[in-house]
C-alpha cells in the first residue's frame, strides 16, 4: 500500500471533493458531525444504519422512495458539506417530490459580500439543485446515448444520482453488485460515466457525438424527402426547370398580347359618333344641375334671412307702437339686411355720429310727429320686405322646376345612352367574354408557372443545404475520430486503477484463487476480475465484499492521484456483514479496517470514507473509538420517536 505521506507535503485540494460536516436530522432529535478521512457509522441491526446512508444519498441526490415509516417524524434535513474548497449551508425538505425547493447558502464568504442564497428546484436539467451539485462539484455535463448499441440514438443526461452510483454503496449490494451492475439502467450509465472518468468518452466527446446524431438525422429526413420528391414529380411539370422557363415566358407574351386586345375593344366602343354626343350632352346636363342645386342653395339662404328681417321690423313695430301709445321714444334700431332690397347690412360702413342704413348725419326725434313718421317708414319697411321675400320664393319655385326638368332630360339621356351601347356590347359580348376567359386562363398559368418555379428553387437550395450537411458530417466524424485516437491517456488510467486495485487486495489478503492474485478491469464490461475471474463469478459473499471495497477505493484514490472527474466520497454500507469474527475471518475484518483508517488519513482532505457496519472488530475497537462518528443501539436509535402522551 502506498506510504502516508508526510505533514511537510503539499497535499492540493481536490477540486472534485464532496465532504460532510454536519448533519442535522430535523424533528427526529438526531445531529450528526463527521470528520475528513475515515468515518465510522455502527450500531445493532435494524436501529437506523442503512436509513442514515440513504439519507445521506437524499441530501446529495434524490429522496430514495419507500424509505422507512419512522423517517415521516423528519421535517426536513440539513447539511453543512464542503465543495471544492467552499463550505455550503443546505436544507431539504422530507417530501420526495422533484418541485419541492431545496435551499442552498453560502457558509464561509469574504468580507464586505452578502453569501450566496439560491432556492433551487430538487430536479431537472437546468438551475435545479442537481444541476447546481454537478456545476459545483466540477463534474462534466454531459448527455450520453440510451443504448450503447446505437451511439448516435436518444441521449440522456448523467445525473447527480448516476455519479453517486459511484460513491454510495449500500449493504444489499456491497456484496452482490459492482456499482448496481445487474440493473440494466443503472449499468448503462455505470459503464458511460467509466468511460467519461477514465478518459474513453470525454464531454467533448459527448457533445460531437450529440451534433453528429442531430445532422445524420438531418441527412436522412432530405434522402428521404428526395425519394419522395422523385416519385411525386415524376411526369409532372416539375421535372424540367427548363421547359417550365419557356412554358413561362410563352404565356407571359401571351397575356400581354390579350391584354392589348382587350384595349382596343375598349377603344372601339369610345369611338362611336353618337355615343360621344350623347356622353357630352350628359356631361353638360349634369354640370346644369349642378348650377341649379347651388343656386338653389343661395336662395334658400336669403329667404331665410328676409324671414329674420320681416319678423324683426314687426317686432320693432310693435315697439313704437307702444311707444307712441305711451309717448316714449324708441331708439337704436339695428338692421340685418336692408328693408328694400333684402342684401345683408354692416353696421361698421358708417361712423358713430351717422346711420349706417342710409348714411346721412343721425338725427334723433323728439317729437311724436317724428315717431309717427318713423313708424310709417317702418310699416313701408315691412311692406318692401314681404314684397322681396315673394320674389324670392318665387325664384326658388322656378329654380325647383327647371332643377326637375332638367333631372328629367338626364333619365333620358342616360336611357338612350344605355340603349345605344348596349346595342353594341350586345353584338361583341361573345368576343369579350371569350377574350377576359383566355386572359384568365393565362394569367392563372403564369401564377402557376411561378409557382412552380419556385418550388424548384427551392429544391436547389435543399441541394445545397444537403452537400453542406455532408461537409459537417465528415469534419464531426474526423473529430470524433481523433478523439478516439487518444485512448492511450484512458489506458494508463485504467492500468493505474488495476494496480491500485492489486495493491489494496494485498493488503485486504482475502483468501487465495490461485497461485498468484491478479486484477484486470475487463474493457468490454468495465468490471474487475480478480485470479482470472468476474465478480459474478465468485461464489464467496465474503469475497466479492473485499473485491468490491477494493475496487471502489482504488477509483477514488486513483481519480484523485490522476486529477479524474469523481465525487471525493465513499460510503461503504454492511463492511463486514459477511466476515466472520474467529480466525481467518477476524483477521480480514481487521485487514478492512486499517486499510480504510490509512486510506483515509493518507487522503484526509480530498476524500472522506464513510463505513457502515453492526460492530466494530473486538480487537480494534479502541483503535476505531476516535473514528466513531455515529453508535446506534435499541434504546438510542437514529430517529428517535415522541412517546405518545
Amino acid at each position: 500500500m502506498t506510504e502516508p505521506m508526510s505533514s511537510d507535503d503539499v497535499v492540493p485540494v481536490n477540486a472534485h471533493r464532496l465532504q460532510l460536516e454536519k448533519v442535522d436530522l430535523l424533528g427526529a432529535d438526531r445531529s450528526v458531525r463527521f470528520r475528513p478521512g475515515f468515518n465510522i457509522i455502527q450500531g445493532h441491526v435494524s436501529t437506523g444504519k442503512t436509513t442514515m446512508v440513504r439519507l445521506i444519498r437524499a441530501l446529495l441526490g434524490p429522496v430514495p422512495d419507500a424509505l422507512p415509516l419512522a423517517v415521516d417524524h423528519i421535517v426536513g434535513i440539513t447539511v453543512d458539506v464542503m465543495i471544492g474548497n467552499r463550505l455550503w449551508g443546505v436544507y431539504r425538505p422530507r417530501t420526495s417530490t422533484s418541485s419541492a425547493p431545496v435551499d442552498v447558502t453560502e457558509q464561509d464568504f469574504g468580507p464586505g459580500r452578502e453569501p450566496l442564497s439560491l432556492r433551487l428546484p430538487a430536479t431537472g436539467t437546468r438551475d435545479s439543485y442537481s444541476a447546481f451539485m454537478l456545476g459545483a462539484t466540477g463534474l462534466p455535463v454531459v448527455s450520453v446515448p440510451e443504448s450503447r448499441s446505437k451511439p448516435t440514438g436518444n441521449q440522456t443526461p448523467i445525473s447527480m444520482t448516476d455519479w453517486l452510483g459511484y460513491c454510495i454503496v449500500t449493504g444489499d449490494e456491497l456484496d452482490t453488485q459492482v456499482f448496481g451492475h445487474q440493473h440494466t439502467f443503472r449499468n448503462i450509465k455505470r459503464r458511460w460515466i467509466f468511460e467519461i472518468v477514465y478518459g474513453y468518452y470525454d464531454a467533448e466527446l459527448a457533445q460531437l457525438t450529440s451534433k453528429l446524431r442531430g445532422v445524420q438525422l438531418a441527412l436522412a429526413a432530405h434522402d428521404r424527402e428526395a425519394v419522395i420528391r422523385e416519385k411525386f414529380f415524376q411526369g409532372t411539370p416539375l421535372a424540367s426547370a427548363t421547359a417550365l422557363e419557356q412554358q413561362l415566358q410563352s404565356a407571359i407574351a401571351r397575356l400581354g398580347q390579350l391584354g392589348r386586345t382587350g384595349e382596343e375593344d375598349v377603344h372601339v366602343v369610345d369611338d362611336i359618333p353618337e355615343v360621344q354626343r350623347l356622353r357630352q350632352e350628359l356631361l353638360s346636363r349634369h354640370s346644369h344641375q349642378a348650377e341649379i342645386l347651388a343656386r338653389v342653395d343661395r336662395v334658400q339662404g336669403q329667404i331665410k334671412d328676409l324671414q329674420d328681417l320681416h319678423a324683426q321690423l314687426s317686432s320693432q313695430s310693435a315697439r313704437m307702437t307702444r311707444a307712441i301709445v305711451a309717448d316714449e321714444w324708441l331708439v337704436d334700431f339695428d338692421f340685418i339686411v336692408c328693408p328694400r332690397c333684402g342684401n345683408n347690412v354692416d353696421s361698421a360702413r358708417a361712423s358713430d355720429h351717422h346711420c349706417y342704413l342710409c348714411l346721412q348725419p343721425a338725427r334723433p326725434a323728439t317729437s311724436r310727429n317724428d315717431l309717427l313718421a318713423e313708424q310709417d317708414r317702418t310699416v313701408g319697411q315691412i311692406r318692401e320686405t314681404a314684397e322681396v321675400l315673394d320674389t324670392r320664393k318665387q325664384d326658388l319655385d322656378r329654380l325647383r322646376a327647371e332643377s326637375s326638368r332638367t333631372a328629367d332630360e338626364i333619365t333620358s339621356l342616360t336611357a338612350e345612352l344605355d340603349l345605344k351601347t348596349r346595342v353594341f356590347v350586345s353584338r361583341s359580348a361573345a368576343r369579350l367574354q371569350d377574350g377576359a376567359a383566355r386572359q384568365a386562363a393565362a394569367l392563372a398559368e403564369v401564377s402557376h408557372l411561378r409557382e412552380y418555379l419556385g418550388i424548384l428553387a427551392k429544391l436547389d437550395d435543399i441541394a445545397a443545404e444537403r452537400e453542406e450537411l455532408d461537409r459537417q458530417r465528415d469534419e464531426i466524424q474526423a473529430a470524433i475520430n481523433a478523439k478516439e485516437l487518444r485512448h492511450s491517456g484512458a489506458e494508463e488510467n485504467v492500468r493505474a486503477l488495476e494496480t491500485r486495485m492489486l495493491e489494496y487486495l494485498d493488503a485486504l489478503r482475502p483468501p487465495p484463487l490461485g497461485p498468484a492474485l491478479t486484477v484486470t478491469i475487463n474493457r468490454n464490461t468495465y468490471m474487475p476480475e480478480v485470479w482470472g475471474r468476474s465478480f459474478d463469478e465468485l461464489s464467496s459473499q465474503g469475497l466479492k465484499t473485499v473485491v468490491n471495497i477494493a475496487h471502489a477505493l482504488a477509483h477514488h484514490t486513483v481519480a484523485i492521484d490522476r486529477g479524474l472527474p469523481l465525487p471525493g466520497l465513499l460510503v461503504l454500507d454492511g463492511l463486514s456483514a459477511n466476515v466472520g469474527t474467529e480466525g481467518f475471518d477476524q483477521a480480514l475484518a481487521n485487514n478492512i479496517y486499517r486499510l480504510l483508517r490509512g486510506v483515509g488519513t493518507e487522503y484526509a482532505d480530498r476524500l472522506q470514507l464513510i463505513g457502515v457496519d453492526n460492530s466494530l472488530p473486538e480487537s480494534m475497537v479502541i483503535e476505531l473509538a476516535n473514528y466513531s462518528v455515529l453508535s446506534l443501539r435499541e434504546g438510542d436509535r437514529l430517529i428517535k420517536i415522541p412517546a405518545e402522551s
